[in-house]
């Protein structure tokens, strides 16, 4: 009997958790971490906020974990990507039986990339039907994504409205500052190749006029699936004509593949995380998540210079 006292008794504090954390604030989970950095950054004390997919994992494929359900039911405020990136969430807010919940995607407004023309089906791969939702590496797509996390907020608490406008200039006044110090470090590369393992990258190099070339546009020759022998040999050749300084991979995708290329090529090889925000001490937030990226990706351009 005492025993099952204790396992009553620490069911009922893992019930109660959630109410603690949310502390009477607006509830607002999210898909990524960056999602959540933002929004964290635009509600401030108003909101508790947490990420289903945790720092370090590809929300693309993240598993759903039984808990998820729970704290979707108990929030009052659900954003994501959007463009079908996260497959996972619809069947879970659906199963999570909240009416009341308010649901936000934070890609309208961006120009998307990659957007595939004609009839797309599996045997493209594991592509997104409505283009690439990579889109948080360009900071301008950033702030488009800050501007419609605080007009989220503001439907879902329109009392403090006036708090998360100002929180929100206060943020692009911040973004606007990094931007001119991120081209200045990006400059001397203007117009230099790169090859990322996948296609994550077209908006980081569209936000800092570098090329991927197209062929190969990525090591992987359909989105998804790990490439042949004779693709990796394709690339190395086709990314020796088009002059490539750089591979870039993430750290969830094959990056042996990716280092054979680079070797292939003589360049170097980054491998690197698009969902760290609390995991590398460096990226506390979305700017400086930014500011990681791009000091690596300058460093490494830098070495081919």
């Amino acid at each position: 009997m005492p025993k099952l006292k204790k396992i009553l008794a620490a069911a009922l504090l893992l019930a109660l958790a959630p109410a603690f954390a949310w502390a009477g604030r607006m509830r607002v989970l999210t898909t990524t971490v960056y999602i959540a950095s933002l929004a964290k950054t635009i509600g401030g004390d108003k909101i508790s906020v947490e990420s289903l997919s945790p720092a370090g994992f590809d929300a693309d494929n993240y598993s759903a974990r039984p808990q998820d359900l729970f704290k979707i039911h108990e929030a009052k405020l659900f954003i994501m990507v959007g463009l079908n990136l996260e497959d996972w969430a619809r069947d879970l807010v659906n199963a999570a039986n909240n009416p009341d919940l308010i649901k936000a995607e934070i890609y309208h407004g961006i120009p998307l990339l990659d957007v595939p023309k004609g009839v797309v089906d599996y045997s493209f791969g594991d592509i997104h039907p409505y283009g690439n939702p990579h889109f948080q590496l360009n900071p301008e797509d950033g702030r488009i994504m800050a501007r419609n996390i605080e007009a989220a907020l503001a439907y879902a608490d329109p009392g403090d409205k006036a708090l998360f406008q100002k929180n929100l200039a206060d943020f692009e006044s911040h973004l606007t500052a990094a931007e001119t110090r991120w081209d200045k470090e990006m400059a001397p590369f203007k117009g230099d190749a790169f090859l990322p393992y996948h296609e994550s990258w077209d908006y980081f190099a569209q936000g800092f006029h570098l090329v991927i070339p197209d062929p190969p546009k990525s090591i992987e020759e359909k989105p998804g699936f790990v490439p042949s022998p004779r693709r990796i040999e394709d690339v190395i050749r086709l990314g020796k004509d088009k002059g490539v300084k750089l591979i870039i991979t993430e750290p969830y995708y094959n990056v042996a593949i990716a280092q054979t290329v680079a070797q292939g090529l003589g360049v170097p090889c980054l491998s690197i995380s698009l969902y760290d925000i609390g995991l590398n001490p460096k990226e506390k937030d979305y700017i400086s998540m930014m500011d990681v990226i791009v000091a690596e990706v300058s460093q490494a351009l830098g070495h081919g210079h």
